[in-house]
């Protein structure tokens, strides 16, 4: 174990949390874009459709999702395994 390193993560592992967060960040950004752009086309026709938003909206409540369990993964020096676990049990997932 190095001098800085955090319980079992190892540099390798948190690179790639670190990596995946932006990853994340960027379809998120996009999503959101998306979002934005059909409910303002909607709005031009004068209609919504409600089901094809709440999908959108849905796919970003996901990312947001995944995002804040890499980084609670982060933040608590997890392991990628421990973190796959806490995704599989739902326990790290939260509400927003």
């Amino acid at each position: 174990m190095g001098l800085f390193s955090r319980s079992g993560q190892s540099g390798r592992e948190r690179r790639a949390m670190q990596d995946h967060i932006r990853e994340l960040d960027e379809m998120r950004r996009t999503n959101l874009g998306n979002l934005g752009q059909m409910t303002v086309e909607m709005a031009s026709e004068g209609r919504f459709d409600r089901r094809r938003l709440s999908e959108q909206a849905a796919e970003v409540v996901k990312i947001d999702r995944e995002a804040d369990l890499i980084a609670r993964g982060l933040e608590e020096g997890l392991t990628l395994e421990e973190l796959e676990d806490l995704a599989r049990s739902g326990d790290g997932t939260g509400s927003r």
